[in-house]
């Protein structure tokens, strides 16, 4: 007789609430849904989210600006943001290479590295090792399901690592770099959901 697999605290927990729904004479639906009610779904989750993002860039200026970020500009006027939104934690300024880290504080203190170059203003979180990826097949194909659903946001490898990220003009303003990075938690957030079953 093979040996029982071990029953997960999460799956314990799971039991639990199931059964004190059934002791109060509740029952826990099922829910079945086509791929067009699920693009309703997720309709309703990115305007959800629009809201968000709105809310921490009101009254900011869209307007483009006629220099580039650098590092440091950047770095300080995302502290001068952050110093009413409280949106980054640990927010610091990486000298050798030039970067800016800090974590997302609204999307479970998801990691995120700014880099600015000529060309772009470059910002990525990471998913997980590519080692830890079980089915690579099954977790490519995943990743490219979801580009469609994730604005914004490109999956990509970095060395040994798969990366969230995305790009946005060097002259952009304020206001459009903030809503990237509120959207790239978002993202990260939705993508962790749909592919963590088949990260090891």
């Amino acid at each position: 007789m093979p040996a029982q697999k071990p029953v997960t605290t999460g799956a314990q927990r799971q039991r639990a609430f199931r059964d004190r729904m059934t002791r109060m004479g509740m029952t826990i639906p099922r829910i079945y849904m086509t791929e067009a009610e699920q693009e309703l779904v997720r309709r309703f989750l990115r305007h959800v989210r629009g809201a968000h993002t709105d809310a921490l860039v009101a009254h900011m200026d869209f307007n483009a600006m006629n220099d580039k970020w650098s590092t440091q500009t950047l770095h300080d006027a995302l502290a001068s943001h952050n110093g009413e939104h409280r949106q980054l934690a640990g927010l610091r300024l990486h000298r050798a290479p030039p970067s800016i880290g800090f974590r997302l504080r609204d999307y479970g203190d998801h990691p995120v590295s700014i880099t600015v170059s000529e060309d772009e203003v470059h910002v990525s979180t990471p998913l997980c090792e590519q080692r830890l990826v079980q089915n690579p097949d099954a977790f490519n194909e995943a990743c490219l399901r979801l580009g469609p659903v994730m604005p914004l946001s490109n999956v990509g490898l970095v060395g040994s690592h798969y990366v969230l990220f995305g790009q946005i003009s060097p002259y952009a303003p304020l206001a459009n770099i903030v809503e990237e990075l509120d959207v790239l938690g978002q993202n990260a957030t939705l993508a962790m959901g749909e592919l963590s079953h088949l990260i090891g």
